[in-house]
C-alpha cells in the first residue's frame, strides 16, 4: 500500500512538495483511509475541483475552523479545511494554524500540499518556498519522472530559471535522470525547507524506462547522502496512485 511505502504507521502531519503528483498522493492517502481521521490541507492553494469530494469546512477564523473541523471527525472519517475560496481555487491556512491543529487533535493524520507548481512535472522552490509547518514529521518530496526525455520548457517545468540553474542546463535541452535526481539531492531542490523525514516520490514511472531510471536515481540519492530516507516509485493518477517499488537507503 501507498501509505506503507511511505512510510506511514502513526498518525503525524505530513508536507507534500515538488511537482508532477502532490494531490494525486493526497487523494491516494485518504482514499486509502489510514486507519485513523485525516485532515487534508494546503499552505498555499489547490483547485475547489480537486477537494469536492471531501467534507469541506472553508473558514478564516482559527477558531471557528477548529470548531467545525472537530464536529465533522466526530461523524465522519476525514475533512478538508480552507481559508477561502478565490475562483477556480481554495486558499489554504497559515502554517502555524496547522501546528495548531496538529496539537489539539494529536490523533488525526494531517495531509499538507505545501508546495505549488501549476501542473508542471518538476520544479524548483523560490526563497519562499516551500512553506512547511513546523509540526511536519515527514516531507514528501515529489518528482514526475514522465519530464523524462523532455525538452526543458514553461509547460513542464516550473520556475524554469531556477531549475536551469540548479541543474546547469538551458531551455530546450532534454531532461534526463540525472536532473532528476540533481532537484531531489540539490541543497536549494524541492526539498528545501524540509522537516522531519524526508521521502522522494517518483511518479509517472509508467514504463520500463522510467522504472529503470527510478532504480538510477535511488542509487544517486543513496550516494549523495543528503538524509532522504527511502525512495518511492509510483503509478497511476488521483485517487488511484500507488506505490510499486520502494528503495530503503
Amino acid at each position: 500500500m501507498l501509505m506503507d511505502a511511505v512510510g506511514l504507521k502513526q498518525p503525524e502531519v505530513v508536507a507534500c512538495v515538488g511537482a508532477g503528483g502532490k494531490t494525486s498522493l493526497v487523494q491516494s492517502l485518504a482514499a486509502a483511509g489510514l486507519g485513523g481521521p485525516i485532515v487534508i490541507t494546503t499552505t498555499t492553494k489547490m483547485f475547489y475541483r480537486q477537494v469536492t469530494d471531501y467534507p469541506l469546512v472553508v473558514n478564516d477564523n482559527y477558531g471557528a475552523g477548529v470548531a467545525q473541523v472537530m464536529h465533522i471527525l466526530a461523524e465522519q472519517h476525514q475533512v478538508a479545511w480552507f481559508n477561502r475560496q478565490a475562483g477556480e481555487k481554495v486558499i489554504g491556512i497559515p502554517p502555524e494554524w496547522v501546528d495548531q491543529l496538529a496539537a489539539v487533535l494529536p490523533a488525526v493524520y494531517i495531509l499538507v500540499e505545501a508546495d505549488g507548481a501549476r501542473g508542471c512535472l518538476i520544479k524548483a522552490p523560490s526563497e519562499q518556498e516551500p512553506v512547511i509547518p513546523a509540526s511536519t514529521t515527514r516531507t514528501v518530496g515529489i518528482v514526475n519522472l514522465s519530464a523524462q526525455g523532455q525538452p526543458l520548457s514553461v509547460e513542464n517545468t516550473h520556475r524554469l530559471d531556477l531549475v536551469t540553474c540548479r541543474i546547469n542546463k538551458q531551455l530546450g535541452e532534454v531532461i534526463t535522470w540525472q536532473d532528476i535526481a540533481r532537484l531531489a539531492v540539490h541543497q536549494q531542490g524541492i526539498f528545501q525547507y524540509a522537516r522531519g523525514s524526508k521521502v522522494l516520490l517518483l511518479s509517472g514511472c509508467d514504463d520500463k524506462a522510467a522504472r529503470l531510471a527510478a532504480k538510477q536515481i535511488a542509487g544517486y540519492v543513496t550516494l549523495a547522502n543528503v538524509g532522504i530516507d527511502r525512495v518511492v516509485v509510483a503509478t497511476g493518477y488521483g485517487a488511484a496512485m500507488q506505490a510499486n517499488e520502494v528503495y530503503v537507503l
